[in-house]
Parts: structure tokens; C-alpha cells; sequence
């Protein structure tokens, strides 16, 4: 398992630096691009971002990683409708029976911070992983208030709590770039993990970790000192 995770790592480094030297308005975002600023845990897909996202460049950028590498791929999904945020998602068929998810997608968003070795910035992935939890669905807080809460993901509970943890603390980070009405619906998104089934997904994504802590670092973070910012 190790000799696979290493290889599908090293893969993805390698058609990373393939697509963004070649391609240079895409760049990679999301729990693989945080990996390999920190390694904090295995993430299999490659998403990658443009602002300048055509239907077609997709499917050229698929083929030129085709010809350099000689491995097979298919397009698995396409979004290209009006009211959707248009991407393309690819499998490519790697060696040893390993497959490896890419995603193109357009970037509605203006960057942070400039765009460097084709990787998006430490803030801009941690904005937009706290996008993702805020969200645009409408939920009802514990008053009967409806608000907005995104994605229940493990993976961006994950990795929330390791920014946050290791690189700047969310409720101090959560100010420089989000409104305080946008604190509650990540407030709202944090309570609405069933905590039995959060500590057993999150052990099964990071073996080593200790759930209890983790889970009271975001406690602490998003129901404790977001709120006392908001008084």
C-alpha cells in the first residue's frame, strides 16, 4: 500500500509540473496542492484552477499529458451548464492498476496571492476550503435562523484543522478575508458533523491522528473565539 501511495504521489507531482509549465493560466488547488506544501495527508485528485477556463483546452491539456507520458485517459464527467460552474473531470490510467483524478475547472474566485511553481497559495487553498464549508445551501441554526452551510466533507474538517493548527489559527485567519455574517454558517457547517461517524472517517483518512484533539482544536476555533469575535 506504502509502494502505491508513493508512487501515485510522485505521478502527481510529476503531471503537476507537466501541466503547469505547459499550460501556465492552470494551476493546482485543493488537498493535493496543501500536500505538497506540507504532506499533512494523502489526497488523490488533482484539481486544477483557471480564470480563463475554455470548453476545449481541457481535452488538449489531457492529450498533451497522453503523448508525454504514454498513458491512456477518459473523460469521466463534464458540467457546462449555464447556472453551474463549468469544469471537466479525467481519469488517467497510470501503471499497476492506479488511476489518477483530474479535475479543470473554472475559477470564479479572484487570488490572494500570486500564482508560484503552479501551485495556488497556502491562503488561497485555505479560503477556498473555507468557501467550500460556508457554502451556498440554506440550513436552519439552533434559533431556527436560516443560513448558509456547505459541503459536510471530512476531508476539509481535515484540513481546516491543519491550517489552522500548523500554519495560522482560523478564527484569527477567518477575519482577514470573510465577513462576520459568514461565521455563522461556519459555525453551522462545523456542527452539523455527526462526531461518531467524524472521528471514525477521520481516522480512516489519517490513521495517526487524534480525533479528540482535533475535534476540540475546531471547537475552540469555530464555536468558541469565532463567536466572541462577533460580540
Amino acid at each position: 500500500m506504502k509502494n502505491k501511495i508513493s508512487y501515485i504521489k510522485n505521478a502527481q507531482r510529476s503531471i503537476t509540473d507537466m501541466i503547469t509549465k505547459k499550460f501556465k493560466k492552470y494551476y493546482l488547488t485543493g488537498g493535493t496542492a496543501l500536500s505538497f506544501y506540507f504532506d499533512q495527508r494523502f489526497s488523490e485528485d488533482l484539481d486544477f484552477f483557471t480564470q480563463e477556463y475554455r470548453k476545449e483546452d481541457p481535452e488538449k491539456v489531457m492529450k498533451f499529458v497522453s503523448k508525454k507520458t504514454g498513458l491512456a485517459f477518459r473523460l469521466e464527467a463534464e458540467q457546462d451548464a449555464p447556472d453551474l460552474i463549468p469544469m471537466k473531470v479525467y481519469f488517467l490510467e497510470l501503471k499497476n492498476e492506479c488511476f489518477l483524478k483530474i479535475d479543470f475547472v473554472l475559477d470564479f474566485r479572484e487570488n490572494i496571492k500570486e500564482i508560484k511553481n503552479g501551485l495556488h497559495s497556502v491562503d488561497d487553498i485555505y479560503c477556498r476550503k473555507i468557501y467550500a464549508a460556508v457554502g451556498t445551501i440554506k440550513k436552519q441554526d439552533d434559533t431556527g435562523k436560516v443560513i448558509h452551510a456547505g459541503r459536510q466533507s471530512v476531508k476539509d474538517f481535515f484540513d481546516l484543522y491543519y491550517l489552522s493548527k500548523h500554519y495560522k489559527l482560523l478564527s484569527e485567519f477567518f477575519f482577514e478575508y470573510f465577513s462576520y455574517d459568514k461565521a455563522e454558517s461556519l459555525i453551522a457547517w462545523h456542527r452539523g458533523f455527526n462526531r461518531v461517524d467524524l472521528k471514525t472517517e477521520l481516522l480512516d483518512l489519517v490513521a495517526d491522528i487524534n480525533t479528540a484533539k482535533a475535534i476540540k482544536h475546531l471547537d475552540d476555533e469555530i464555536l468558541k473565539k469565532l463567536p466572541e469575535k462577533l460580540m
